[in-house]
């Protein structure tokens, strides 16, 4: 079966969300590969005051999470009419019509005039720590003098690594999505971060993990909305910040029941009511089974919900409850791609390809 949140035919089914978290190096690691004079050197811009800082690029997150995204596709997509990789996308698979793709730049006539944008998009992520305390050097491929022989791997004399325990603010959007491509993003995104698979150098030296605060809760906010408004701003923080209790404390207020309520009210939306301990007792006996899913497991519980007019407009999910709420998802994704067997593969790509048709014939009356 065709479905995917780029076609309107489900657009009652699509949500806009943000995923905010801090995540944390674990041993030295790299993002991306420079090179200067005999130094391989890890990728670092200035921010505002003069401070730099080490880059972890979106584009790099992007690239790593497609390929995981693609690990699990390959399980049960039918690779035997028309493969798919990068650089060379086939434009008809779900992993294509989620992170786009160039038709311009393959060989495929069925897309060649279509370039489709991702609906995932990746900030760049500045580490918290400056550089001096960041990035430190070793030295790999030393010559022994006397035996003119060389100690170690081959490769340059010097590169650069970002050391242990600095902290990257990450956000990432995800537009007009069903629950199934929240759940390929959330599979890439927390099996790369707990697989050690985002950094260049983590294969023999160290990873990431989520960032926890004083309380032990992990530094992760994920914002869900169906229409795509939320009143209540991503716990985000400016690139010049140098301290990780300024981030904490953002992250902190951002699951701050109260203080979301005030910002809910001064823009015009407001958080259902808090229920009296007899009504939630009474709750809790009548509909547990409506806050349990089908293997009994309990919701992830949200932090806010914003409404307005009684309409419900998103939800907040914080720490433990944000990361279920993605393992949720993750499943969903998992229930998709094991459907693509027995001829699923190939519904979805008569799929896409009449989506595309109908993209060609718009142009074409648009005089493109």
């Amino acid at each position: 079966m065709f479905k995917s949140g780029i076609s309107r035919e489900f657009e009652s089914e699509t949500k806009t969300v943000i995923v905010s978290a801090v995540l944390e190096t674990t041993g030295h690691v790299r993002f991306g590969d420079g090179t200067d004079i005999n130094i391989t050197i890890t990728e670092k811009d200035v921010v505002a005051g003069g401070v730099e800082k080490a880059v972890f690029a979106g584009t790099k997150r992007r690239g790593v999470d497609r390929r995981t995204m693609h690990e699990l596709r390959n399980k049960w997509w039918d690779l035997e009419e028309e493969d798919c990789f990068i650089p060379m996308l086939c434009g008809r698979c779900p992993t294509c019509m989620l992170l786009g793709f160039t038709g311009t730049t393959q060989k495929n006539p069925l897309i060649r005039d279509i370039n489709c944008k991702s609906r995932i998009l990746y900030a760049t992520a500045y580490s918290v720590q400056p550089t001096g305390d960041a990035v430190t050097t070793h030295t790999r491929n030393q010559v022994n003098e006397r035996s003119q022989t060389t100690h170690g791997s081959a490769g340059i004399h010097t590169e650069e690594v970002i050391v242990a325990g600095t902290n990257f603010p990450t956000y990432t959007t995800l537009h007009h999505v069903l629950d199934w491509e929240i759940g390929a993003f959330a599979h890439a995104f927390l099996e790369n971060v707990n697989q050690g698979r985002y950094t260049a150098a983590s294969r023999a030296q160290g990873g990431m993990r989520f960032t926890e605060d004083a309380k032990g809760e992990p530094m992760i906010v994920v914002d869900v909305s169906e229409s795509g408004v939320f009143p209540i701003p991503a716990p985000k923080v400016p690139t010049n910040v140098s301290e990780l209790s300024e981030v904490e404390r953002a992250f902190i207020n951002g699951r701050d029941g109260e203080k979301l309520e005030e910002s809910l009210k001064q823009f015009g939306f407001n958080r259902p009511p808090e229920k009296s301990s007899n009504q939630q007792e009474n709750e809790a006996a009548s509909s547990s089974e409506e806050r349990a899913d089908d293997e009994g497991k309990p919701k992830p519980k949200p932090v806010s919900i914003w409404k307005r007019r009684d309409m419900e407009f998103g939800r907040r999910y914080a720490g433990k409850d944000a990361l279920s709420y993605l393992r949720d998802r993750q499943g969903d994704f998992l229930d998709f791609m094991s459907s693509m067997e027995n001829g699923g593969a190939k519904a979805f790509r008569k799929g896409a390809e009449s989506y595309y048709e109908k993209v060609k014939e718009k142009k074409k009356a648009a005089g493109e």
